[in-house]
């Protein structure tokens, strides 16, 4: 039987990282693996240009065997039909509409035509964590990504819950009201920036150059904190509904993690949740080794139907 590889890709905000991925052996074909900046306010031309530079720069390292693309990526949008439903001010707003696998698969260098299938983000994260981690394969568990937004995953056994009692629609946090907004309004890069100008702060550009502070500014560390307690008080009904055993935090906020995680503990402690709190060592890769899942038949009759359509 000759070798199945998928292309994976995590797509977000700001970047773009695909690699080849064994899906028999679950892993990485490491020298496949590119990573590129992207800006998601440009034309829907240049987007898809772009995205398509990078599969075929990973094609043009491996293409024998390759018998699809996964894209790990954002919402709003309908995977089950790859179709974007980004609004006008959000990022890839000019994608609004748009079957992303009608615009992308001409420009793949590729001797055949590939199929293209989509995952939401964090589901892919969540997946990719829970059957790369032995620790917490088997358990009920909450991955959340921190960055230019709030992904959340819920899973159960390796599987993702997108639907039912114990978690929110399309298993989703970012839409949920918080405080006078929504969650991703504040457990994100741009809600810790603002938290910071709220503290009375300087204007910042992220959780990096905030972390880079802590030594020299009380105001950071007051910052982190609060951001951790912050995050734990509004995760707090979502883990007892699900009653999970595991938190998982990726995303390039959760690198400050040693910063504002004591906080979110003793938080989430006080509110009387009692569960394991890891940060993921694989990030972006969790992503691109989850959403290759949805290239497994017993995988897709399992969540298929509950793919987000909105």
């Amino acid at each position: 039987m000759s070798k199945r590889y998928v292309i994976g890709a995590d797509i977000g905000g700001s970047h773009i990282c695909a690699a080849v991925v064994d899906v028999e052996k679950y892993t990485i074909l490491e020298d496949t693996f590119i990573s590129e900046h992207v800006d998601n306010t440009q034309s829907k031309a240049g987007i898809i240009k772009q995205w398509s530079e990078v599969f075929n720069k990973v094609l043009d390292k491996k293409e024998n065997g390759v018998i699809g693309l996964a894209c790990a990526i954002p919402g709003p949008f309908n995977y089950s039909e790859g179709i974007a439903k980004y609004p006008e001010g959000f990022k890839f707003s000019e994608l609004n509409g748009v079957k992303i696998e009608d615009e992308l698969s001409p420009l793949l260098a590729s001797e055949t035509t590939l199929p293209i299938k989509f995952l939401n983000d964090a589901t892919s994260f969540a997946v990719g964590v829970a059957r790369s981690n032995p620790t917490i394969k088997d358990k009920r568990t909450l991955c959340i990504t921190l960055g230019t937004g709030l992904g959340a995953g819920f899973v159960d056994k390796r599987l993702p819950v997108l639907s039912g009692p114990t978690v929110p629609p399309n298993g989703c946090l970012w839409n949920l009201e918080w405080d006078e907004g929504m969650a991703d309004d504040y457990f994100s890069t741009r809600g810790i920036i603002k938290l910071y100008a709220d503290l009375g702060g300087e204007k910042i550009v992220g959780a990096k150059e905030l972390a880079d502070r802590i030594d020299t500014d009380p105001l950071a560390v007051k910052t982190f904190e609060v951001f951790g307690e912050n995050l734990a008080q509004f995760l707090t009904p979502y883990l007892k509904t699900f009653k999970a055993d595991a938190l998982v935090m990726g995303g390039s906020i959760s690198k400050a993690f040693s910063f504002f995680g004591p906080s979110c503990v003793a938080k989430l402690e006080a509110n009387g949740v009692q569960l394991e709190v890891l940060v993921s060592n694989i990030m972006e890769k969790g992503a691109i080794l989850g959403c290759t899942c949805v290239f497994e038949q017993d995988f897709m009759e399992t969540i298929g139907n509950d793919l987000p359509k909105i």
